[in-house]
């Protein structure tokens, strides 16, 4: 009986300990301020970063201040991982997690940054027959893995946020996907009324986009002057739940405004997530708190 409890004790105490020891680590490294460097990077590299109140401001600092510290940095291809790069793809993966409860990626160790785009094996499989090819990519995410990004393409949506492009974003908010175990467009609810909504609403705005895109394609630009109109949702949206919720993710933080005019209620279904609403950050009404 005596060995039994032992053998109970021990294992409480191997799952405890980790378990305190990763929260104590958690909030010492996010105790921990940002540089002056840091912190001038964060201003310069976060769009939404001065329109944010200074509780969230600070809050965001800390999330970066773990992520730094509790993720590592590979360049390839040559590429030399600078500060500013360390900062700004933390920066955007941080933005994500502002006001909700979160362990900062959990699942993630690495990230890859390559100086452009980098070319990836794609294997397909039909049947019994399987076939790869090379495709030019300007991030991904690995299911319990790595994110790669291109440093080129992450800047360059930067310098045009009216194209509604980052791939930071995009592949962080993968990355949020996948927290409950499936890659599925669906990311890790509190408890089951705060994602009550969440289907129907990300069901009807994904068939939205893909019968526009099947409209564009259809009818000729001559027909259809719509066609003119560029998208608010990247179409690489439309290839899956799971594209689509990250590229609604792009949207929601760097062309909000156009997001919220063009799909009020997805914009309020992904704001009762994010628990942010950059829009009215962007107009300045969003008290602090």
């Amino acid at each position: 009986m005596e060995a039994f409890l032992l053998l109970i004790l021990l294992a409480a105490l191997a799952w405890l300990v980790p378990f305190f020891w990763r929260r104590w680590r958690h909030r010492h490294l996010r105790s921990k301020p940002l540089t002056a460097e840091q912190t001038s990077l964060l201003s310069q590299r976060l769009a939404l970063y001065p329109y944010l109140p200074p509780s969230q401001q600070q809050e965001l600092k800390q999330n970066i201040s773990l992520f730094l510290r509790d993720k590592e940095f590979v360049g390839c291809n040559g590429l030399v991982v600078t500060e500013e790069m360390r900062v700004t793809v933390a920066a955007h993966a941080c933005l994500l997690l502002l006001q909700r409860e979160n362990t900062c990626y959990p699942n993630l160790r690495t990230i890859l940054l390559y100086p452009d785009a980098y070319v990836a094996e794609e294997i397909h499989r039909d049947g019994y027959v399987e076939s790869a090819h090379l495709s030019a990519r300007a991030g991904e995410a690995h299911y319990r893995g790595p994110v790669v990004l291109s440093w080129q393409d992450l800047t360059n949506g930067l310098a045009h946020p009216s194209q509604g492009h980052n791939v930071a974003i995009h592949e962080f908010a993968h990355k949020l996907d996948e927290e409950d175990g499936y890659v599925d467009g669906r990311p890790l609810f509190e408890n089951a009324e705060a994602g009550k909504n969440w289907a129907p609403v990300m069901r009807e705005a994904f068939e939205t986009l893909r019968q526009r895109l099947h409209q564009l394609h259809t009818e000729s630009q001559a027909d259809d002057e719509r066609e003119t109109r560029p998208l608010v949702l990247d179409p690489y949206g439309a290839q899956s739940p799971a594209e689509f919720f990250a590229v609604a993710t792009e949207a929601y933080f760097t062309v909000p405004t156009a997001m919220q005019a063009a799909y009020p209620t997805l914009y309020q279904e992904l704001q009762k997530f994010y628990r942010t609403d950059p829009a009215a950050l962007l107009r300045g009404n969003l008290p602090d708190g």
